[in-house]
């Protein structure tokens, strides 16, 4: 890795000063899950970084929702992490009363693929 990174969620290491991260791959898959549940304007000097996942808890579940998720998440991962990463593959389910995202991602830097799944449920927290 170059430079020196926070780790997500931020925390302090064993010697007292803030955590980074193991590996970039723990890096890159922070940013991920930073991008995703971030909710647009949440940053002040970023308003437009974030794809707001945790807000489609209070929306509606269905198919047409599923589609609106999928377009803002590959927007901003195209936007923010484009020069990180390059995305395999993306899917958003509305299935029941589940959404599922899925994303199937390959590190730049080091050609792995690799793999986030978010998924809510009724009565889990976001």
């Amino acid at each position: 890795m170059s430079g020196r990174h926070l780790a997500f969620p931020f925390h302090v290491g064993n010697d007292g000063r803030s955590a980074a991260p193991a590996t970039l791959d723990a890096h890159v898959r922070g940013e991920i899950l930073q991008l995703l549940l971030t909710a647009p304007g949440e940053r002040p000097f970023l308003p437009s970084f974030g794809a707001g996942l945790k807000r489609l808890v209070f929306e509606r579940n269905d198919p047409v929702a599923a589609a609106l998720a999928k377009a803002t998440v590959a927007q901003n991962l195209s936007r923010w992490l484009s020069q990180r990463i390059a995305v395999e593959s993306l899917e958003v389910v509305s299935e029941d009363a589940t959404l599922s995202v899925d994303l199937k991602y390959k590190l730049l830097a080091t050609g792995e693929v690799k793999h986030v799944r978010l998924q809510q449920q009724p009565g889990s927290r976001p």
